[in-house]
């Protein structure tokens, strides 16, 4: 099986030996990694209609893509260079299911089209989250689903205490409470299936320990790629873990 983003080879905003690390390893982003595992957990057996709400370099998408092979995909972003690449890859990689669409998701609306609507950590970037919820809400087939996963409010930092999440460019609030995302997604309309944390122990350190080295912007980038296959190591043992609590917070949701 293909490792999570090995098509990233086929970037052309990467140089050859990064583009050869991504075939070879996979996408070398521990907090990628980690939000992808927990994804596949929790997807439902069938899709046919899908949305990728905020699909950033795609990765995600490609990863629905193997998963629902028969379904057709529509990857939204806001990023219209980004959204070139993401045609470019999946052209020349095979995902020939995967449609990638430049808009804005306040405002995107495709009345009862999709089956399946996942969000990964996306709603954090967005003022108006839920007006972007009543959005999907309006979008999803009744009986379908909604798998959101965003970070929590806390996190362990550096090892064990519990502190603030990070301070990420582009985020508009460090995170959310679990109560508080099941809220505003049951007053979107939506039925909670069920909830829980991600980022247990081992996952969070790991992120931890490859945001101290990239502070989230590709910083030092040789020790980064140097550390990652051991650091990716230990969050894929964390992945087998229930936390009780943890630095990132999911939903799977269903419109009935």
């Amino acid at each position: 099986m293909s490792m999570p983003g090995s098509e990233l080879y086929f970037d052309p905003r990467i140089d050859f030996l990064g583009r050869l690390y991504c075939r070879l390893l996979g996408v070398p982003i521990v907090g990628l990694r980690i939000r992808a595992r927990r994804l596949q957990q929790l997807l439902p057996t069938n899709a046919s209609s899908i949305l990728d709400a905020g699909c950033g370099r795609g990765v995600i998408t490609r990863i629905l893509s193997r998963c629902f092979p028969d379904a057709a995909i529509n990857a939204i972003d806001a990023d219209s260079s980004t959204q070139n690449a993401n045609r470019e890859i999946s052209e020349k990689a095979g995902f020939n299911n995967c449609y990638f669409i430049d808009g804005d998701l306040t405002n995107h609306i495709s009345p009862e089209q999709y089956d399946l609507i996942v969000s990964v950590d996306n709603l954090e970037h967005i003022q108006d989250d839920e007006k972007v919820l009543h959005n999907f809400y309006q979008s999803m087939q009744v009986a379908g689903n909604l798998v959101v996963h965003v970070p929590h409010y806390y996190r362990r930092w550096p090892i064990l205490a519990w502190k603030l999440n990070f301070d990420v460019p582009g985020h508009v609030r460090p995170g959310y409470h679990l109560p508080e995302l099941v809220e505003k997604i049951e007053r979107a309309g939506f039925i909670i299936q069920k909830k829980g944390f991600s980022f247990g122990f081992l996952e969070n350190l790991t992120n931890n320990i490859s945001y101290l080295i990239s502070g989230a912007e590709e910083k030092n980038r040789v020790l980064y790629v140097l550390v990652f296959p051991l650091l990716n190591f230990f969050s894929w043992i964390g992945s087998f873990t229930k936390p009780g609590f943890g630095a990132g917070v999911w939903v799977v949701a269903t419109k009935v």
